[in-house]
């Protein structure tokens, strides 16, 4: 008996995946030759669509966005030291957006709920009439860079409520969140008791007599303060409106962390703007009679909590010492002092409040041009030190006008009217989510006069993406329908 030949063996051409990866590690190497900060962040890149690659498009759209966020609050911390504008936000955006532009093209199809049709739109106008302002502003390079913020803040807010459209995957989102905020704490632990920022703060190396303040992701501590003031209400809701004792834990620990955490930002601002939220959500929840019982409960936890954390504290008595430099930051009546007399940071607000509204009164109310509000600062006669407004509703109606300031009021305006509509849902989840995001964008209306722009604040734009999901589940929830 003979042995049969052997057939021969069959050698397959190379998958188109194979090639494509091969050429991307070519060009990798290549780069990192030349550009070696390219190089890394194409790296990066390619690990993160390896990564997601044999996930189904709805999946890996989910998990890209939830990496987009955690990258949007790192912010600059993601970058390479040779590029500090090309950080991990930006290019994962790129990212996503080519991912969706590309699933599209093929065929794909994205759920959209019809309720973000009228705040998109919004959004949408509020782009093009800031493109616009290129007709009349004085730096058209300016116009494009303000714009491409808002474009980025806006594709944000609205990317969250499309890739977390289901209780579930809400649930998800706020545990992502969740985690981010202890990296935060974590952060700023650091800098409090070990002494040790991240690179990106502005307080890195200065003395601790005068830098007492944590900053943590965020360059600057009114930054934090104004992200804390955000986070805030969504602790205080969690033992509102559940009665697990997990939950309820969970929402005392994390109230009990931020308002310590605002302690040490020494912000005047988002004090009151944490009163505000306090205030919103009695007053949410005693409009609604079966609320009432619940809002005397919550209205007694938050004044024993103020009690015992913040009032003591600002007054420089109590178990927490604030250094004095600190209690100084929260003393009201050095503010209205320095007003008066025309001195110190007081006196720089009061005079960019009134350069502001010169501004939008000379244009006619047309607006400066959008981005084109801090080189008129710079030149003014009387330069007031800053050149940056120092106040996001006055920068939105310098820049954009009164149309711009209009199409602005209008989206906020929906957003609180359907976190009020959520509040009193039946479904508790959505109730969450609209009590604490009714109260959230409350306090941020003050909040948002902290920083000294949060054009480029991620998690504002965050939380706008929040309370955009409050409609999308209440319609959910009440049977309405998706449009594709």
């Amino acid at each position: 008996m003979s042995d049969a030949a052997s057939p021969p063996a069959v050698v397959s051409a190379p998958a188109t995946h194979a090639l494509a990866w091969g050429t991307l590690t070519a060009v990798a190497a290549a780069l990192a030759v030349l550009i070696p900060a390219i190089a890394l962040v194409l790296v990066v890149a390619v690990a993160i669509v390896a990564w997601l690659w044999r996930r189904p498009v709805p999946v890996a759209g989910r998990h890209l966005t939830g990496m987009l966020v955690v990258a949007a609050i790192a912010g600059p911390n993601l970058a390479v030291p040779q590029a500090p504008q090309l950080f991990g936000f930006r290019v994962m955006l790129a990212l996503l957006l080519v991912a969706v532009m590309a699933h599209l093209a093929i065929g794909g199809h994205v759920v959209w709920p019809r309720v973000l049709t009228l705040p998109a739109s919004l959004l949408g106008v509020w782009l093009a009439w800031s493109l616009a302002s290129l007709a009349w502003a004085d730096l058209p390079l300016q116009v494009l860079r303000w714009t491409g913020l808002l474009a980025m803040g806006a594709v944000l807010a609205l990317m969250i409520p499309v890739a977390f459209n289901t209780r579930e995957r809400v649930v998800a989102l706020l545990k992502i969140l969740a985690g981010t905020f202890v990296a935060v704490v974590a952060v700023s632990l650091m800098e409090l008791k070990l002494g040790i920022r991240l690179p990106t703060s502005r307080l890195l190396e200065k003395p601790t007599d005068t830098a007492f303040a944590a900053t943590s992701f965020f360059g600057n501590e009114n930054n934090l303060a104004t992200y804390l003031t955000l986070t805030l209400p969504y602790f205080l809701a969690l033992p509102i409106v559940f009665r697990d004792i997990r939950l309820r834990a969970l929402g005392v620990a994390g109230s009990a962390s931020t308002l310590l955490l605002l302690l040490y930002t020494g912000s005047k601002t988002n004090l009151v703007a944490t009163a505000l939220v306090v205030l919103t959500l009695f007053v949410v929840l005693v409009i609604d009679p079966a609320s009432r019982r619940r809002a005397l409960v919550g209205a007694g936890v938050a004044a024993i909590g103020s009690a015992l954390i913040l009032v003591p504290a600002i007054n420089g008595v109590g178990p927490i010492k604030l250094p004095a430099r600190a209690l100084s930051k929260f003393s009201f009546s050095l503010l209205s002092d320095q007003v008066q007399e025309g001195v110190g940071s007081g006196a720089v607000r009061s005079d960019l409040l009134s350069d502001g509204i010169g501004f939008v009164r000379s244009s006619g109310g047309l607006g400066l041009g959008a981005g084109n509000a801090d080189a008129a600062v710079s030149a003014l006669p009387n330069f007031p030190g800053v050149e940056n407004l120092h106040n996001w509703w006055l920068e939105v109606a310098v820049n954009g006008g009164l149309i711009g300031f209009a199409l602005y009021c209008t989206f906020y305006a929906f957003l609180v009217s359907r976190q009020l509509r959520g509040a009193r849902h039946a479904d508790p989840f959505v109730q969450l989510l609209g009590l604490a995001g009714a109260a959230a964008l409350v306090g941020f209306a003050m909040g948002c006069l902290a920083p000294s722009s949060v054009l480029g604040f991620a998690p504002m734009w965050i939380a706008f993406g929040l309370c955009l999901i409050t409609p999308v589940l209440a319609a959910r929830a009440s049977g309405g329908e998706e449009t594709t």
